[in-house]
């Protein structure tokens, strides 16, 4: 029981440190396919970039095709796994390589990539789906090598999953790392895999994250934008997009019905009278889990 709790307040401060900050004006862009492997961007200073680092190419490389032939950027495809890359592009440099905490067979780190490369003194973005592979990465990055990006997107594993006491405090202590010197801007939950119910919180799985360097994200605010947004789309297109209608990612029924009349107008009320309907019943659920935790 006292592991229990250790665990689910260990799981409460890994999701405090999802908070999602918005500024007044920014504005999101979609790169990608309408599926899986496309995500969401900050809409501002992308034309800047010269360098994308890809890790995790698997068969799918239209997020970095599009990202390059729009900005006019290269990139740099790392992955252990596959011989080339799907798509062969002049702006395409791929090596056969992963990442991880340190030099081996088949792994490296992003530190030594950026060093071969001559990259340092560039400007950067980095996306990474690597499988669950970067909480071992990122944890042994120096912070002083993950504030070289402008923006970083990353699809994070095992969140509902890996329980243990040592691996949750191995994600509390990545997503701290980025959060010092960067803002989560836009999280969106990928439905190939599930929503856990994990005592009174709800917990995805696998979550797409895109963080904002905090020198280039002015007038940071907490976000009140509802997800999924008209950006998103589901991974896997026969299934329904998963709604995170709830702590840490949702600002509340208010906000909510807000974006519903700002998209669509009041034509949508019956969507307003279900939210309000499905806010009671989780606020009821909740009720019920904590009256019966106590009791126990």
């Amino acid at each position: 029981m006292k592991e229990r709790g250790l665990i689910l307040s260990q799981l409460g401060s890994l999701l405090k440190e999802l908070k999602i900050f918005n500024s007044p004006k920014s504005e999101r862009v979609r790169i990608g396919p309408d599926n899986d492997g496309g995500y969401v961007l900050l809409n501002d200073g992308l034309e800047s970039i010269e360098v994308m680092y890809s890790y995790g190419v698997g068969d799918n490389s239209e997020f970095e095709v599009m990202f390059c032939e729009k900005y006019n950027a290269i990139a740099r495809l790392y992955d252990h796994t596959v011989d080339s890359p799907p798509l062969e592009k002049s702006f395409f440099y791929f090596k056969k390589e992963g990442v991880g905490q340190k030099k081996t067979k088949d792994l490296n780190t992003i530190e030594n990539h950026l060093n071969e490369n001559g990259d340092t003194g560039k400007r950067l973005l980095l996306k990474m789906d690597v499988e669950g592979g970067e909480w071992d990465a990122l944890i042994h990055t120096p912070s002083s090598v993950i504030g070289l990006f402008d923006q970083i997107v990353i699809e994070v594993h095992g969140l509902g999953t890996d329980l243990s006491e040592s691996w949750l405090d191995k994600k509390i202590k990545v997503i701290r790392k980025v959060n010092e010197l960067f803002y989560l801007y836009h999280v969106h939950a990928n439905n190939y895999t599930g929503v856990y119910h994990i005592n009174w919180y709800k917990v995805p799985d696998t979550l797409e994250l895109t963080f904002i360097n905090k020198k280039l994200f002015k007038n940071a605010e907490y976000s009140k934008v509802v997800f999924p947004t008209e950006f998103d789309r589901p991974n896997n297109k026969n299934k329904e997009d998963k709604k995170l209608y709830f702590f840490p990612f949702y600002p509340g029924v208010i906000q909510h019905v807000s974006d519903i009349v700002r998209r669509n107008g009041w034509k949508d009320w019956r969507d307003v009278i279900r939210i309000l309907h499905n806010r009671l019943r989780e606020d009821l659920r909740s009720i019920r889990t904590i009256i019966g935790l106590r009791r126990n």
